[in-house]
């Protein structure tokens, strides 16, 4: 097939500017006749500090044509970006234009158009959000799944026309808390959502000054947004390994490229530290950490804080994410600071769980590579090493170029930002994990955590076990309170040696069973050499009545009678003697009531 030939050269091609070589709502309209030469900002503004700060779009409406006196074929003739932007920063894309002459508020109609309002969203939005904020506060119910960080949404509203407008967003980071709010029926829980969206919002939108139990909107609507295919476009992309003849697959740095600017959002963080990630370390077993009765309205304080779903609450359960919830109700809780609030008329009882602190530790990560071998939802790793603390593992990774997440709030389970579970942690350390979206194709899956293994009890057991006191005497005495005037043969102590429970009890002022001492009853303290636990467990009788007393005058030698006009019970009889010291070749008192007598003390059984 012969060539077609042409008497045009590359020199007659030549790029030519529009009217209107502005960003102005008007830039663009028709051809001119002057041509580009290529010097340097002759077609894009430099980019000023204010737009790396806050991202720009820049777009301009050139025309290719050859404008020359006559009549020659124009084969083969394209136009194409040959080189990459300097700054990793900037984008460079091309599009076709709709029409001859089109001005720049046409063609960013279309431009934006990739992403449409779709339906309603489950959130309602609470107050109003100010221009220049880069928050977006709104409610939703409390079953309702929370957004995705990632996400994009949009603000329906009516501009002064009348007309409806669509504001978009994307989701930057996503807080949330169940708030319980009041009205003429009486108290009813949402969420409360704070969104963090990655550019300012460029003017005020009034939402709904208090949440309804009924869910009713505003003027300005909370929609969600699908993609639509609006154009196409062309641009650059570098390759990241060598091509040869006969390669059938090619590697470029980089597919996608930014269409809509994003800026970078600047937070302070204070005492923060630096690198690491939050993790719960246990300080000791499971134990009662409240005790309380009928609570009419008010919150209940722990005496400790506690380890995310490890709260026991009879007829409750902890979902580890800061909510006890029962038939519908819902109390939250505060693991850190060990307080549950939202109380109402409510018999609490006992309430056990698992002390445990929250310290920030250097993080330590992996990754999981991605490629057409083991593209799924489903993964297991390897046993993470050092093992991983209890509140300290997350996993992040790419769908579509959407950031998911999932987090361990201090039960080893692995839950999206809906709370669903979605993957667990062994106490070996391996993760297992069922993605909720396939990872895209060449990305990693991350996998982030901080050791337990750097904490320890003071003798080295394992942080969160009982830790038996260091006895200084060879007898062990207890209970650091006495219970005075205890009964005889009712006595039963309990106690954890390890995981195993231990038992003893008295028998005529012996300790009997898994530990060997005596019982001073009238005192309430018992005395043990081979009792070994950091909490023992008393129960036994006392007895009731005013125990009585007399002091009587003894001399050498004599016999010291007590009478009493009752029966003495078992148990109660106890007598202190203050010894003086005479010297051996005198019969002199030396000290007839000493300042510091030693005294031996008897006691009935």
């Amino acid at each position: 097939m012969t060539r077609p030939n042409t008497t045009l050269t590359q020199q007659d091609l030549r790029l030519y500017k529009s009217q209107r070589n502005t960003d102005t709502t008007d830039g663009g309209g028709q051809m001119t006749s002057q041509p580009l030469t290529g010097k340097p900002n002759e077609l894009f503004p430099p980019v000023s500090d204010w737009a790396k700060r806050n991202g720009q779009v820049n777009a301009r409406l050139i025309y290719c044509a050859v404008l020359k006196p006559m009549a020659a074929a124009l084969w083969g003739a394209h136009v194409i970006v040959s080189e990459p932007p300097q700054s990793e920063f900037v984008s460079f894309l091309m599009f076709a234009a709709d029409y001859y002459g089109q001005e720049r508020k046409s063609a960013m109609a279309r431009v934006e158009a990739y992403a449409t309002p779709a339906s309603r969203s489950t959130l309602i939005l609470l107050n109003t959000q100010w221009k220049g904020s880069r928050t977006i506060t709104a409610y939703q119910r409390v079953d309702e799944k929370l957004p995705v960080v990632g996400s994009r949404y949009c603000l329906q509203y009516l501009d002064e026309k009348k007309q409806k407008t669509f504001a978009y967003f994307r989701v930057a980071d996503v807080k949330n808390e169940i708030r319980t709010y009041t009205d003429q029926q009486g108290e009813f829980q949402r969420m409360w959502v704070n969104l963090e969206i990655q550019d300012a919002l460029e003017r005020d939108f009034d939402g709904v000054e208090y949440p309804s139990r009924y869910g009713e909107r505003g003027d300005v609507l909370i929609l969600e947004t699908q993609i639509a295919d609006s154009g196409k476009y062309y641009g650059i992309s570098g390759l990241r390994e060598p091509i040869n003849v006969g390669d059938v697959q090619i590697k470029i740095n980089k597919l996608y490229e930014k269409l809509v600017p994003t800026s970078v959002i600047e937070k302070t963080h204070a005492d923060d530290f630096a690198g690491g990630k939050k993790l719960w370390v246990r300080t000791a077993p499971r134990r009662l950490v409240a005790n309380v009765g009928w609570v009419a309205d008010g919150s209940v304080y722990l005496n400790t804080s506690v380890l995310p779903a490890s709260v026991e609450l009879s007829g409750w359960a902890d979902d580890g994410s800061g909510s006890l919830k029962k038939d519908g109700e819902i109390l939250t809780i505060d693991y850190e600071k060990g307080v549950i609030s939202g109380i109402k008329n409510l018999n609490i009882g006992q309430i056990y769980a698992v002390p445990a602190t929250l310290f920030a530790h250097h993080a330590y990560s992996a990754v999981i590579n991605i490629d057409q071998t083991n593209i799924g939802n489903a993964f297991v790793t390897e046993p993470l090493r050092p093992r991983p603390a209890h509140g300290s593992v997350s996993v992040a990774f790419l769908s579509q170029k959407i950031w998911y997440f999932l987090h361990d709030n201090g039960d080893f389970k692995l839950r999206d930002s809906s709370g669903e579970q979605r993957g667990q942690v062994s106490d070996n350390g391996t993760v297992s994990m069922t993605l909720p979206v396939i990872p895209d194709d060449d990305s990693q899956i991350a996998i982030f955590w901080s050791p337990i293994d750097f904490y320890k009890t003071f003798d080295g057991s394992e942080a969160g076990v009982a830790v038996a006191p260091k006895i200084a005497s060879s007898v062990y005495c207890f209970p650091e309170k006495p219970k005075t005037h205890l009964k005889p043969n009712s006595i039963r102590l309990t106690w954890l040696e390890g995981s195993e429970t231990r038992n003893a009890s008295d028998n005529n002022g012996k300790l009997i069973g898994s530990t060997t001492g005596y019982v001073n009853y009238v005192e309430g303290q018992m005395y043990s050499k081979t009792l070994n636990a950091a909490e023992v467990r008393l129960q036994a009788e006392q007895y009731i009545g005013s125990a009585e007393s007399q002091i009587l005058a003894v001399e050498d030698g004599d016999w010291m009678v007590i009478r009493t006009e009752k029966t003495i019970q078992r148990g109660t009889l106890s007598i202190n003697l203050p010894l003086a010291r005479r010297e051996a070749t005198s019969t002199e008192i030396v000290n007839n009531t000493p300042s510091s007598p030693r005294y031996y003390h008897f006691t009935s059984y």
